[in-house]
Protein backbone atom coordinates (compact mmCIF):
# COMPACT_ATOMS: atom_id res chain seq x y z
CA UNK A 1 0.00 0.00 0.00
CA UNK A 2 2.97 2.56 0.63
CA UNK A 3 4.97 4.12 -2.43
CA UNK A 4 8.47 4.97 -1.76
CA UNK A 5 9.02 8.77 -2.87
CA UNK A 6 12.54 7.06 -4.31
CA UNK A 7 10.82 4.89 -6.65
CA UNK A 8 9.53 7.06 -8.39
CA UNK A 9 10.79 8.25 -12.00
CA UNK A 10 10.83 11.84 -13.13
CA UNK A 11 11.16 12.44 -17.24
CA UNK A 12 11.12 16.11 -17.94
CA UNK A 13 8.70 18.00 -15.30
CA UNK A 14 6.64 14.59 -14.66
CA UNK A 15 7.08 12.22 -11.65
CA UNK A 16 5.79 8.65 -12.63
CA UNK A 17 5.51 5.65 -11.35
CA UNK A 18 7.26 3.20 -13.71
CA UNK A 19 5.34 0.07 -12.23
CA UNK A 20 2.03 1.71 -13.61
CA UNK A 21 2.82 1.74 -17.23
CA UNK A 22 2.34 -1.10 -19.46
CA UNK A 23 4.47 0.33 -21.99
CA UNK A 24 7.12 3.77 -21.29
CA UNK A 25 5.95 6.88 -23.57
CA UNK A 26 8.33 8.12 -25.92
CA UNK A 27 7.94 11.66 -25.48
CA UNK A 28 7.16 13.02 -21.92
CA UNK A 29 7.85 16.26 -21.15
CA UNK A 30 5.18 18.14 -19.20
CA UNK A 31 1.75 17.19 -17.38
CA UNK A 32 -0.25 17.63 -20.73
CA UNK A 33 1.68 15.22 -22.33
CA UNK A 34 1.36 13.24 -18.97
CA UNK A 35 -2.43 13.43 -18.86
CA UNK A 36 -2.53 12.95 -22.97
CA UNK A 37 -1.38 9.53 -22.58
CA UNK A 38 -3.75 6.90 -24.35
CA UNK A 39 -4.44 4.38 -21.18
CA UNK A 40 -5.09 1.67 -23.75
CA UNK A 41 -1.77 1.95 -24.41
CA UNK A 42 0.24 3.10 -21.41
CA UNK A 43 -1.99 1.50 -18.59
CA UNK A 44 -4.97 2.78 -16.80
CA UNK A 45 -3.10 3.99 -13.58
CA UNK A 46 -0.43 6.26 -16.01
CA UNK A 47 -1.66 9.68 -15.41
CA UNK A 48 -0.89 9.32 -11.46
CA UNK A 49 1.87 7.59 -9.58
CA UNK A 50 -1.27 6.24 -7.61
CA UNK A 51 -3.21 2.69 -7.96
CA UNK A 52 -4.96 0.59 -5.51
CA UNK A 53 -2.24 -1.39 -4.14
CA UNK A 54 -0.15 2.09 -3.69
CA UNK A 55 -1.93 4.30 -2.24
CA UNK A 56 0.30 6.18 0.16
CA UNK A 57 3.13 8.72 -1.04
CA UNK A 58 6.22 8.71 2.02
CA UNK A 59 9.10 10.36 2.13
CA UNK A 60 10.85 9.52 5.57
CA UNK A 61 10.12 7.63 8.99
CA UNK A 62 7.46 9.62 10.10
CA UNK A 63 5.21 9.25 6.56
CA UNK A 64 5.60 5.48 6.78
CA UNK A 65 4.37 5.36 10.89
CA UNK A 66 1.15 7.53 9.69
CA UNK A 67 1.29 5.39 6.40
CA UNK A 68 0.73 1.84 8.08
CA UNK A 69 -1.64 3.50 10.46
CA UNK A 70 -3.95 4.45 7.52
CA UNK A 71 -3.08 0.77 5.88
CA UNK A 72 -4.61 -0.83 8.92
CA UNK A 73 -7.90 1.59 9.06
CA UNK A 74 -8.50 0.63 5.28
CA UNK A 75 -8.00 -2.99 6.23
CA UNK A 76 -10.30 -2.80 8.70
CA UNK A 77 -12.69 -0.33 6.47
CA UNK A 78 -11.99 -4.09 4.48
CA UNK A 79 -12.54 -6.47 6.67
CA UNK A 80 -15.92 -4.85 8.37
CA UNK A 81 -17.38 -2.19 5.25
CA UNK A 82 -20.76 -1.96 6.72
CA UNK A 83 -19.47 -0.99 9.57
CA UNK A 84 -18.20 2.53 7.48
CA UNK A 85 -20.51 2.39 4.71
CA UNK A 86 -24.46 2.04 4.20
CA UNK A 87 -25.35 -1.44 2.82
CA UNK A 88 -26.84 0.36 -0.81
CA UNK A 89 -24.17 2.03 -1.28
CA UNK A 90 -21.21 -1.09 -0.75
CA UNK A 91 -23.19 -3.26 -2.49
CA UNK A 92 -23.92 -1.20 -5.76
CA UNK A 93 -19.63 -0.12 -5.47
CA UNK A 94 -19.27 -4.12 -5.82
CA UNK A 95 -20.86 -3.61 -9.63
CA UNK A 96 -18.79 -0.89 -10.41
CA UNK A 97 -15.02 -1.87 -9.29
CA UNK A 98 -12.41 -2.75 -11.84
CA UNK A 99 -10.08 -3.18 -9.04
CA UNK A 100 -9.34 -5.08 -5.98
CA UNK A 101 -10.31 -3.53 -2.67
CA UNK A 102 -12.47 -0.68 -1.97
CA UNK A 103 -12.28 3.00 -2.67
CA UNK A 104 -10.28 4.91 0.35
CA UNK A 105 -7.94 7.36 -0.63
CA UNK A 106 -4.58 8.01 -1.71
CA UNK A 107 -1.40 10.79 -1.79
CA UNK A 108 1.26 11.93 -0.06
CA UNK A 109 0.82 11.43 4.01
CA UNK A 110 2.98 14.11 4.63
CA UNK A 111 1.87 16.96 2.73
CA UNK A 112 0.05 18.61 5.52
CA UNK A 113 -2.85 19.40 2.65
CA UNK A 114 -6.01 17.26 2.38
CA UNK A 115 -8.64 17.48 -0.30
CA UNK A 116 -11.35 16.05 0.86
CA UNK A 117 -14.45 14.98 -2.00
CA UNK A 118 -18.32 13.93 -1.42
CA UNK A 119 -17.80 10.54 -2.49
CA UNK A 120 -16.08 8.01 -5.24
CA UNK A 121 -17.51 8.74 -9.15
CA UNK A 122 -19.18 5.92 -11.25
CA UNK A 123 -16.39 6.38 -13.27
CA UNK A 124 -13.81 7.79 -11.53
CA UNK A 125 -12.27 6.97 -8.40
CA UNK A 126 -15.66 4.38 -7.96
CA UNK A 127 -13.99 2.53 -10.89
CA UNK A 128 -10.17 2.87 -10.49
CA UNK A 129 -9.88 3.26 -7.07
CA UNK A 130 -8.22 6.50 -6.88
CA UNK A 131 -9.84 9.72 -5.89
CA UNK A 132 -10.59 12.37 -8.58
CA UNK A 133 -8.97 10.19 -11.18
CA UNK A 134 -10.15 9.29 -14.76
CA UNK A 135 -14.12 11.15 -14.54
CA UNK A 136 -14.14 14.60 -16.18
CA UNK A 137 -14.53 16.27 -13.01
CA UNK A 138 -11.48 14.44 -11.51
CA UNK A 139 -9.23 15.44 -14.35
CA UNK A 140 -10.66 18.99 -14.05
CA UNK A 141 -9.44 19.10 -10.69
CA UNK A 142 -5.81 17.21 -11.46
CA UNK A 143 -5.33 19.97 -14.58
CA UNK A 144 -6.71 22.90 -12.62
CA UNK A 145 -3.72 22.16 -9.81
CA UNK A 146 -1.11 21.35 -12.21
CA UNK A 147 -1.83 24.54 -14.10
CA UNK A 148 -1.25 26.31 -10.93
CA UNK A 149 2.21 24.57 -10.31
CA UNK A 150 1.15 21.67 -7.58
CA UNK A 151 1.32 17.98 -8.78
CA UNK A 152 -2.53 16.65 -7.85
CA UNK A 153 -0.48 13.32 -6.50
CA UNK A 154 1.17 15.22 -4.07
CA UNK A 155 -1.71 16.28 -1.70
CA UNK A 156 -3.77 13.99 0.00
CA UNK A 157 -6.90 13.24 -1.27
CA UNK A 158 -10.30 11.19 0.39
CA UNK A 159 -13.93 11.18 0.50
CA UNK A 160 -16.30 11.64 3.14
CA UNK A 161 -18.55 8.62 1.42
CA UNK A 162 -16.15 5.81 0.79
CA UNK A 163 -18.10 3.70 -1.51
CA UNK A 164 -20.23 4.90 -4.33
CA UNK A 165 -23.60 5.79 -4.39
CA UNK A 166 -25.87 3.99 -7.14
CA UNK A 167 -25.66 6.35 -10.37
CA UNK A 168 -23.49 9.02 -8.32
CA UNK A 169 -26.64 10.32 -6.36
CA UNK A 170 -25.33 10.55 -2.62
CA UNK A 171 -28.55 11.05 -0.29
CA UNK A 172 -26.99 10.74 2.43
CA UNK A 173 -24.09 10.23 5.10
CA UNK A 174 -24.26 9.43 8.99
CA UNK A 175 -22.22 8.52 11.80
CA UNK A 176 -20.48 5.63 9.86
CA UNK A 177 -18.99 7.47 7.31
CA UNK A 178 -17.94 10.62 9.81
CA UNK A 179 -16.42 8.26 12.21
CA UNK A 180 -14.07 6.85 9.49
CA UNK A 181 -13.20 9.72 8.10
CA UNK A 182 -12.66 11.41 11.73
CA UNK A 183 -9.91 8.73 12.25
CA UNK A 184 -8.09 8.96 9.10
CA UNK A 185 -7.85 13.16 9.74
CA UNK A 186 -6.65 12.18 13.33
CA UNK A 187 -3.64 10.01 12.33
CA UNK A 188 -3.11 12.57 9.35
CA UNK A 189 -2.89 16.04 11.33
CA UNK A 190 -3.25 18.45 8.55
CA UNK A 191 -2.16 21.39 8.25
CA UNK A 192 -4.87 22.85 5.90
CA UNK A 193 -7.92 20.90 4.87
CA UNK A 194 -9.74 21.90 1.74
CA UNK A 195 -13.89 20.89 1.52
CA UNK A 196 -14.46 20.07 -1.92
CA UNK A 197 -18.08 20.79 -2.42
CA UNK A 198 -20.82 21.48 0.24
CA UNK A 199 -21.13 17.73 1.07
CA UNK A 200 -17.98 18.31 2.23
CA UNK A 201 -17.89 21.45 3.95
CA UNK A 202 -21.46 20.03 5.86
CA UNK A 203 -19.50 17.42 7.02
CA UNK A 204 -16.22 18.49 8.46
CA UNK A 205 -17.66 21.20 10.16
CA UNK A 206 -19.17 18.60 12.34
CA UNK A 207 -15.53 17.80 13.72
CA UNK A 208 -15.05 21.54 14.01
CA UNK A 209 -11.98 21.53 12.07
CA UNK A 210 -11.03 24.71 10.48
CA UNK A 211 -11.61 24.39 6.58
CA UNK A 212 -11.13 25.95 3.95
CA UNK A 213 -14.65 25.58 0.95
CA UNK A 214 -14.30 25.54 -2.97
CA UNK A 215 -16.96 24.60 -5.05
CA UNK A 216 -16.69 20.88 -6.46
CA UNK A 217 -15.17 20.41 -10.14
CA UNK A 218 -18.48 18.83 -11.24
CA UNK A 219 -20.10 22.81 -10.57
CA UNK A 220 -17.46 23.96 -12.99
CA UNK A 221 -18.37 20.67 -15.69
CA UNK A 222 -22.26 21.08 -15.27
CA UNK A 223 -21.26 24.58 -16.79
CA UNK A 224 -19.16 23.33 -19.79
CA UNK A 225 -15.87 24.00 -18.15
CA UNK A 226 -13.51 20.94 -19.07
CA UNK A 227 -10.57 22.93 -19.00
CA UNK A 228 -9.10 25.02 -16.54
CA UNK A 229 -10.11 28.34 -16.73
CA UNK A 230 -9.60 31.40 -14.94
CA UNK A 231 -12.46 31.34 -12.28
CA UNK A 232 -11.59 27.77 -11.03
CA UNK A 233 -7.48 28.87 -11.14
CA UNK A 234 -8.43 31.60 -8.89
CA UNK A 235 -10.58 29.49 -6.39
CA UNK A 236 -8.14 26.63 -5.75
CA UNK A 237 -4.91 28.91 -5.90
CA UNK A 238 -5.61 28.40 -2.08
CA UNK A 239 -4.37 24.97 -2.87
CA UNK A 240 -1.19 26.17 -3.99
CA UNK A 241 -0.29 28.74 -1.17
CA UNK A 242 -1.05 26.36 1.39
CA UNK A 243 0.89 23.80 0.26
CA UNK A 244 3.95 26.53 -1.22
CA UNK A 245 3.87 27.69 2.60
CA UNK A 246 3.71 23.83 4.27
CA UNK A 247 6.03 21.95 1.88
CA UNK A 248 7.72 24.27 -0.26
CA UNK A 249 8.44 23.40 -3.95
CA UNK A 250 8.86 19.56 -4.42
CA UNK A 251 12.14 18.82 -6.03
Amino acid sequence: MLLKFESLGRVGEVYINPKNFKTMPLFLKTWKDFLSLDEKIYGIYAKTIYNPKERFLVKGREDEKKAHELVELYHEFLREPLTFCSKKYYEYQLKIKAFEGLPFANGWIGSKVVLVGEAPGRKGCGLTGICFYRDASGMLLRKTLFSLGINPDFVYITNVVKCNPPENKLTRFGKKELGLLERELNILKPKAIFAIGRTAHKALKKFGFEVLYLRHPAWYVRRGVKEPNEEIIEEYKKVREAFISINGEIS
